[in-house]
């Protein structure tokens, strides 16, 4: 979706108003005059545009501006209207959000009562803290779902700029549980600030969502894009115990992908297979495999398992997304710097390694250039390499026997 600049200046000058104080029946002609025209998208576009150009404009003002629009057309932007099904992911994004914000009002009431003088609650605060940190599903769903398409209709300084404020609530709800389990040996002021600063951000964060990421959303998916992002959540989880199944949400597409031809065979390395055969190759290897064309674009992952279970996942929703957005904003310049060292030969890979949970992550990347030394992408693979920690140092030389 492209932003003319004529929706910029119809909007602009409206906002600004609002932010200076001008009281709203003055508003009101001027607002019937410039929005008349306008579709829901383009609006919604121009308001992104204005906000994250004009730093004084706050998702305060926007809400003010959307709510004067409502009254003047009778017909509310923030309701989730696509669909009644409450299986509908906007659906359960809104019924996490309502969650969280009953968990931010827990966490503050068990403050007061230690801030009171009652110490016998921090175990349960400890636990609505850890509660808390199911926001991040929330978050994960919006990051590798919702942005992808985002990015191909167009939008994408909403994307990175929620994307960074969703880092700026995991840095703060880590520095928050961190404080907690500790409040009895730190001065209390110190835990009420990182309270304080979680609830403001996430406070941000829902105000965005309802004013501005729902609105747009419901504007231009269309249903097969509901459907992929049904079919496609539950490798991210939930903030919410249960979501049944979206009744739309069949597929990730609305087609069954053509079925791979076993006649054909084409030359692989040094030998032949079909390409089910390839397809079935890659996808038994015990490292999990992305590529990255030459124009930055993700274009392959093999599937070893259920996308929940991999060390990083990835869904079809990413498929034809640049690099640069799949990852966090804060991590965009060292990536691009690992692709531009490969690109150029300053490097013949790159590796690194971690732990998460009980894995021991080790993840590779590779320039590919064909025969001719032209650039084709970069090859990431990565493998849980935990288990060769726990290899017996005596040497194995046969086969196990027989139903091990």
């Amino acid at each position: 979706m492209s932003i003319m600049a004529t929706d910029v200046s119809k909007v602009r000058p409206l906002l600004q108003r609002m932010n200076e104080g001008e009281p709203v029946e003055s508003l009101m002609e001027d607002f019937n005059t410039a929005l008349k025209e306008m579709k829901p998208g383009e609006m919604l576009g121009a308001i992104i545009e204005v906000k994250y150009v004009e730093k004084d404009i706050t998702i305060h003002d926007i809400k003010e501006f959307l709510d004067i629009h409502e009254h003047l057309y009778h017909k509310s932007l923030t309701d989730i209207h696509i669909s009644k099904d409450e299986c509908h992911p906007l659906h359960v994004l809104e019924k996490e959000n309502r969650l969280l914000s009953g968990s931010l009002e827990i966490i503050g009431h068990l403050l007061e009562c230690y801030e009171a003088g009652d110490g016998t609650m921090v175990e349960t605060l400890i636990a609505e803290v850890v509660r808390f940190e199911d926001i991040t599903c929330h978050f994960n769903r919006k990051e590798k779902l919702y942005f992808p398409i985002l990015e191909r209709r167009g939008i994408y300084t909403l994307p990175r700029k929620m994307w960074a404020q969703h880092d700026t609530i995991r840095l703060l709800l880590r520095a928050l549980r961190k404080r907690v389990e500790k409040i009895g040996d730190i001065e209390f002021r110190h835990v009420q600030k990182s309270f304080e600063d979680l609830r403001d951000a996430c406070g941000e964060m829902m105000l965005e969502e309802s004013y501005l990421f729902i609105p747009l959303t419901q504007s231009l998916f269309k249903e097969e894009d509901w459907s992929a992002i049904a079919a496609e959540s539950r490798a991210f989880g939930y903030a919410i115990e249960s979501v049944g199944k979206y009744r739309k949400g069949n597929s990730c597409s609305g087609k069954q992908p053509a079925p791979l031809d076993d006649t054909v065979h084409m030359q692989f390395g040094g030998g032949y297979l079909t390409a089910k055969e390839a397809n079935l190759i890659l996808n038994h290897l015990p490292v999990e495999i992305t590529f990255v064309d030459r124009n930055g674009l993700f274009k392959y992952f093999n599937e070893i398992g259920e996308a929940e279970e991999m060390m990083f996942i990835r869904t079809p929703l990413s498929i034809g997304r640049n690099v640069a957005n799949c990852h966090p904003p804060k991590s965009t310049k060292k990536v691009m710097h690992i692709i531009h060292d490969l690109k150029k030969r300053k490097k013949e890979s790159e590796t690194m390694w971690f732990r998460k949970k009980d894995k021991y992550v080790h993840v590779t990347y590779k320039a590919v250039f064909d025969e001719t030394g032209d650039f084709m992408g970069i090859l990431e693979y990565v493998q849980d390499i935990q288990p060769f920690f726990e290899l017996p140092r005596k040497v194995k030389r046969h086969t196990s026997p027989k139903g091990k």
